[in-house]
């Protein structure tokens, strides 16, 4: 998906905010850097992976859920 819009990025001035990826803990951010620094060596001046905290066992319980439960920022 981020190679198919690469154009957003290049587009994108240096001098804005870089933009934050949030991503789940299924993906792994150096192994996406690597592979976009392949397509564009500069597009990690624009943007940033961050990975979104995965809810605890005790976390789960109060909300009465178990098993698979969305991020928070989903």
């Amino acid at each position: 998906m981020l190679t198919i819009h690469i154009y957003f990025f290049k587009s994108k001035p240096v001098e804005l905010p870089k933009t934050t990826i949030l991503l789940d803990n299924g993906y792994h951010p150096d192994k996406l850097e690597a592979e976009l620094v392949l397509v564009d060596p500069e597009i990690m001046s624009k943007i940033h992976f961050q990975l979104s905290p995965k809810p605890s066992q005790e976390e789960k319980a109060k909300q009465g859920k178990s098993g698979f439960v969305p991020v928070k920022a989903r």
